[in-house]
C-alpha cells in the first residue's frame, strides 16, 4: 500500500519537472554553437588545390644573399637592377648594403653568396687568400671631392686630390670621414696617406656612415667629404646643396667588382646563384642597363660598364679610326668621321695646288692638339697620309695658327688645309698627327 502510494507520488514529480522544463526559455547560441566559414573550411584541411602549384611553391623560393656597398643601394641601382635579375631568373635576392670591407669581411666569413664592392687592394687580397673563387670587372665611375660653395680651403678647380686635402687640412676645414672601412673610406685614407697627412683635430669627424648619410652630416654642417659621383648625383635630387669642386684626378678612378665567394667556407653558400648573378650582371644586355641608369634624368651615366663582355662587344662595334692624335701628348685621341664633323667647325680661304683661292670646312687643327694636350717637352707635329707621305712643322706654329684646320674632303676622309704656309703642309688624306 505505501509502495503504490510512493509509486504515485515519484509519478506525479517527473511529470511536474517535464512542465516545468518545456515552459522555461530556450538558451542563448555561443559562438561554437555558429561556427565561422574558416572553421567549417579550416586552411590546414588537406583539400585538392583549385590550380596548378606554381614551381616556387613547389620547390621553394631561391633566394641569393648579396653583400654590397653602399653605394649601389644609396644611388639607386639595385633597386633598378635586381627586380629585372628576379625576373629573369626566378632568384630573389636579399641585399646587406654595408661598406665595401664589411661586404669582404661577410664574404671572408662564409655570410654571404656574392659581393659587389669597390676597393680593388682589399679584392685582390680577397682573392689570393682563396676566399673568392671568381671575380669580374662589372663597371666604374669615379671619386669627387664636393664641399660647401663658400669653399672656405679653397680648394675649387684644383686638378689633385692630394693638393685639395692638403688644403683643407691646412685650414683646418671641417671634413667628414665616412669612417666605416669602405671602399670610399679605403681610398680617403689612400689619399690622407699619399699627402703625408694623418687627419686629426676638431676639424676630421669620423662619422662611421654610409655614403648618403655622409652627404646629408657634411650638407648640414657645411664641410667637405669624399663620394662617389653617383651617390652624389643622386642626392642632388634630394635637395643637397655641396658642390663638386675637385675631380679629375687619376686617382679618383673607382672601379667596381663582384666576386662569388669560395662555397668551402660554408656548406650553405649558394655558388650556383651566384655564378648567375654574376653571369647576368656582366653580360652585355645589362651592362647596357647600367650605362642608361638615370643618365636620361641627369645627363650622365652614374656608371660605366667595364665587364670584358662589354668592351669586347665595344671594340667589335666600333667604326675603326679615321684620326688619330699620339705620340708626346697627355691624352692620345682617336675619332671616328662622324665623331671630327660633329665637332665645331671652321670655314677658311686657302690657295689651292692650283693657286687659285677657295673655300675649305673642316675643325680646328689646335683645338684638336689641345684636346690631346701635348707634353711639355714636345716641339714638333708630323702629319702622316694614308699613302705614308709625311709632313712637319714645329708644334708652336700650329698652335699659334688660328686658320689651319683639319679639312673634310668630298670622297671621305681629311687633308690639312695650312694657309700661308709651305704648301706641302697641306696633306692629302692624313689619317694621323704626331707630336714629337
Amino acid at each position: 500500500m505505501k509502495s503504490t502510494k510512493f509509486a504515485k507520488i515519484f509519478g506525479l514529480l517527473v511529470l511536474a519537472s517535464m512542465l516545468l522544463a518545456a515552459c522555461a526559455p530556450a538558451a542563448t547560441p555561443t559562438a561554437v554553437v555558429e561556427p565561422t566559414a574558416a572553421a567549417v573550411e579550416p586552411t590546414a584541411a588537406p583539400v585538392e588545390p583549385t590550380t596548378e602549384p606554381t614551381a616556387a611553391a613547389t620547390e621553394g623560393t631561391k633566394t641569393l644573399i648579396l653583400a654590397t656597398t653602399t653605394s649601389t643601394q644609396d644611388s639607386g641601382l639595385l633597386d633598378y637592377l635586381l627586380p629585372m635579375f628576379t625576373q629573369d631568373t626566378g632568384i630573389e635576392v636579399s641585399v646587406i648594403a654595408v661598406g665595401s670591407g664589411q661586404a669582404l669581411q661577410m664574404g671572408k666569413d662564409g655570410d654571404a653568396d656574392v659581393l659587389l664592392v669597390h676597393s680593388p687592394a682589399a679584392e685582390k687580397t680577397f682573392m689570393d687568400d682563396g676566399d673568392g673563387i671568381r671575380r669580374e670587372d662589372v663597371m666604374y665611375n669615379d671619386f669627387v671631392i664636393v664641399g660647401p660653395e663658400a669653399d672656405p680651403a679653397k680648394i675649387t678647380g684644383m686638378t689633385a686630390a692630394v693638393d685639395a686635402f692638403t688644403a683643407i687640412a691646412n685650414a683646418k676645414a671641417p671634413f667628414i670621414s665616412r669612417g666605416d672601412e669602405s671602399g670610399t673610406n679605403a681610398k680617403e685614407l689612400a689619399i690622407w696617406k699619399a699627402a703625408k697627412i694623418e687627419p686629426a683635430g676638431d676639424w676630421y669627424i669620423s662619422a662611421g656612415q654610409g655614403m648618403g648619410a655622409v652627404l646629408t652630416m657634411a650638407d648640414e654642417q657645411q664641410a667637405y667629404t669624399l663620394s662617389d659621383r653617383a651617390t652624389y648625383l643622386a642626392q642632388t635630387q634630394k635637395d643637397l646643396t655641396l658642390k663638386v669642386l675637385v675631380e679629375g684626378d687619376k686617382l679618383l678612378l673607382n672601379p667596381y667588382g663582384v666576386i662569388a665567394v669560395n662555397p668551402a667556407k660554408n656548406a650553405k653558400i649558394q655558388n650556383d646563384l651566384a655564378n648567375q648573378f654574376i653571369d647576368w650582371i656582366i653580360s652585355v644586355p645589362v651592362q647596357q642597363k647600367i650605362m642608361d641608369f638615370k643618365k636620361a634624368e641627369l645627363g650622365q651615366s652614374l656608371f660605366i660598364p667595364q665587364s670584358k663582355l662589354w668592351l669586347e662587344s665595344q671594340t667589335a662595334a666600333a667604326p675603326a679610326a679615321a684620326l688619330k692624335i699620339t705620340g708626346l701628348v697627355e691624352t692620345e685621341q682617336a675619332w671616328a668621321e662622324a665623331d671630327v664633323k660633329a665637332m665645331t667647325t671652321l670655314e677658311v680661304e686657302a690657295a689651292n695646288k692650283d693657286g687659285v683661292m677657295s673655300k675649305y670646312t673642316g675643325v680646328s687643327l689646335k683645338s684638336l692638339l689641345e684636346l690631346a694636350k701635348p707634353k711639355a717637352d714636345a716641339t714638333t707635329v708630323v702629319f702622316v697620309a694614308d699613302d705614308g707621305f709625311t709632313a712637319e712643322l714645329p708644334l708652336a706654329d700650329a698652335l699659334a695658327c688660328e686658320k689651319c684646320i683639319v679639312s673634310f674632303r668630298d670622297k671621305g676622309g681629311f687633308s690639312t688645309v695650312m694657309p700661308d704656309m709651305a704648301n706641302k703642309l697641306n696633306v692629302k688624306g692624313v689619317i694621323e698627327i704626331q707630336v714629337k
